[in-house]
């Protein structure tokens, strides 16, 4: 449950910072930005349900009384959003000093997007990673140690084992058998444990064994009933 509540808060930030970033650049353009009152109502006016609502919130407060800086730093709090707490400090120094500019709004915006960009950049490799240690680790090596047993078993029976110190024509098919399948578990362990360091969750590195294993096995033994 609370891995659930996690997962729509961040959901939820998320959309605030990305409808912020068109409120911040409709603020720019504002002929009074440094006006308070001005700034929170036209927050407050949004057409995304979240900002509407967290400065609604910020402005009827505000008009009742209440302190600003208490208020904004509540809401920094709440979020701990990069783009929101810049935004919220630029709206106390241009309220109290009067010293902030149109682009200092804007290079808000640009310093988000650009760091947002960069992420995703991130994400997009760490992902490609994440599948293609899943994709080998639960198709490719596996189905390819069940060919390879497949074929020991056919060569093991058409050999002579005893000229290669071995008794029996099994001896060799099981060897390879078990290696195989203490490999394919070594494996799927090892890239669990690695899928979880990219997430920076050590604890996903059991979820991942749990659903690597089973799926490795069979395919396993897919492959090798199958050639």
């Amino acid at each position: 449950m609370r891995l659930f509540n996690n997962y729509l808060f961040t959901v939820k930030r998320k959309k605030l910072e990305t409808a912020l970033v068109d409120e911040i650049l409709r603020l720019s353009s504002l002929p009074r930005s440094n006006d308070l009152k001005a700034i929170l109502s036209s927050l407050s006016n949004s057409r995304d349900k979240i900002v509407s609502k967290e400065f609604s919130n910020v402005y009827l407060k505000v008009k009742k009384g209440h302190n600003i800086k208490q208020l904004l730093v509540s809401l920094k709090n709440k979020y701990n959003s990069e783009i929101l707490n810049q935004f919220l400090d630029l709206i106390v120094l241009s309220t109290t000093t009067g010293t902030v500019s149109l682009n200092d709004y804007k290079n808000i915006v640009k310093n988000f997007l650009k760091s947002k960009e960069l992420i995703d950049e991130r994400k997009s490799l760490l992902l490609m990673q994440k599948y293609t240690i899943v994709f080998a680790g639960g198709l490719i090596v596996p189905g390819i140690l069940g060919v390879v047993i497949s074929l020991v078993k056919k060569l093991s029976s058409s050999l002579d084992m005893a000229s290669l110190g071995m008794t029996t024509s099994s001896t060799l098919y099981s060897v390879s058998y078990y290696c195989s399948i203490i490999y394919i578990i070594e494996y799927v362990v090892i890239s669990s444990i690695y899928l979880s360091l990219l997430e920076d969750n050590s604890k996903k590195s059991i979820i991942y064994t749990l659903i690597l294993l089973p799926v490795s096995l069979l395919i396993f033994f897919i492959a090798k009933i199958l050639i």
